[in-house]
């Protein structure tokens, strides 16, 4: 707080402080409590507060009032700054370490910084000010990230899924609620074993059941297709206490068309949750979705650099009552890990491919429908 002693004439303003308050633009002292300081991730908010008190020397009531105003704004905009710079954009990369490099950066966030709003200002009983500002993370008007984010030629586009282990298969269908997903999916997570593959001649590690590649099954699909006949209906996995292994394709990998792709989708998702929760995932800017294999398979490379301005590359909640980005019939996966200072999280190859294959043809990822689930 910006302090500037009171003078002994200030006292006889402060029982005029209520009758100002009712006749101007200032809220009345409770409506401050609405409003909590920090970063507010889930809805993508940063919100400090500012107080100042009238000098000394004030003359008058409208004097003691302005200066008092002018000194809780002060306050407020350098507290704000102050937690800018500690925003995590992705890893453990922050706002201020991003100044430091590029000076356009720098400039942009300063007057971010400046055109910050101002959301309530109350004329406090004891003859101080308090001043509320905020400055949305997101967002196509004034944002941190249209600060931050600096716009890239091109956008690659999502990876192919790994060729060598088979797509998981999804627990539940679209009238499953989204809630009895949840349970479903960890119960098929906690299923899984990890183990590594033999150092031998290479045999690819499943985790879940012993089956063919992806390439056999998009060759088994297409001649399906061609000979028009019933394909076989899926059967549960066995359970196994011993991770079972494929033996090796004798298909070549090769990039497969997205139509191929898009053939093996088992349903007509509108978005992706991933369940974080438990692995003490961290809020950053701009996370990344990985698998265990280390490849990115969604971030900031494979987006549309205004949406991500607009809205972020996913919605962080800590309830399944506030899922709704993700649409009404989302594909659910399960988090085994983070990475990067806890900010990115990791799925298994299997639920990576899954989430790869249903993207090709539901485009949920480009439209950045993703929604992580972690602990508040």
């Amino acid at each position: 707080m910006i302090e500037m002693k009171v003078p002994k004439i200030f006292s006889a303003f402060a029982a005029a402080a209520v009758l100002f308050a009712a006749n101007a633009n200032v809220s009345a002292e409770p409506n401050a409590a609405e409003y909590v300081d920090g970063v507010d991730w889930k809805n993508q908010m940063i919100t400090v507060t500012g107080l100042g008190v009238a000098p000394r020397d004030a003359v008058n009531y409208t004097q003691a009032k302005g200066l008092a105003a002018t000194a809780a704004k002060a306050d407020a905009y350098r507290r704000l700054a102050e937690i800018v710079n500690g925003v995590r954009v992705e890893g453990e990369t922050t706002v201020e370490k991003m100044l430091t490099v590029k000076d356009q950066i720098k400039l942009n966030v300063a007057a971010t910084i400046k055109g910050a709003k101002i959301v309530n200002e109350t004329f406090l009983s004891d003859g101080g000010y308090r001043v509320v500002v905020q400055m949305p993370l997101f967002g196509v008007s004034n944002s941190l990230a249209g600060a931050v984010f600096e716009r890239t030629s091109t956008v690659e586009p999502f990876p192919n899924p790994v060729f060598e282990v088979a797509p998981a298969s999804v627990p539940y269908n679209s009238s499953t609620p989204v809630k009895r997903r949840f349970e479903v999916t960890k119960v098929a997570v906690e299923e899984e074993t990890f183990t590594p593959a033999p150092p031998t001649s290479y045999r690819s590690p499943l985790s879940r059941m012993s089956v063919p590649s992806l390439d056999t099954i998009i060759l088994q699909k297409m001649e399906a297709n061609s000979l028009a006949i019933q394909e076989p209906a899926y059967q549960p996995p066995v359970q196994n206490s011993q991770i079972a292994y494929d033996t090796p394709s004798t298909v070549t990998p090769v990039r497969r068309s997205v139509e191929e792709y898009a053939s093996m989708a088992q349903g007509d998702y509108t978005g992706l949750i991933v369940d974080c929760r438990g692995l003490g995932l961290q809020p950053v800017m701009s996370a990344v979705i990985k698998n265990s294999n280390g490849t990115k398979i969604y971030g900031h490379k494979n987006l549309d650099i205004d949406k991500i301005i607009s809205m972020g590359v996913a919605d962080y909640v800590s309830d399944l009552d506030s899922v709704s980005r993700a649409g009404a019939n989302p594909l659910v996966v399960k988090a085994v890990a983070v990475e990067n200072f806890n900010s990115n999280p990791v799925l298994t190859i299997p639920d990576s491919n899954r989430v790869l294959i249903e993207n090709y043809a539901s485009k949920f990822l480009k439209e950045m429908k993703v929604v992580f689930l972690f602990d508040d």
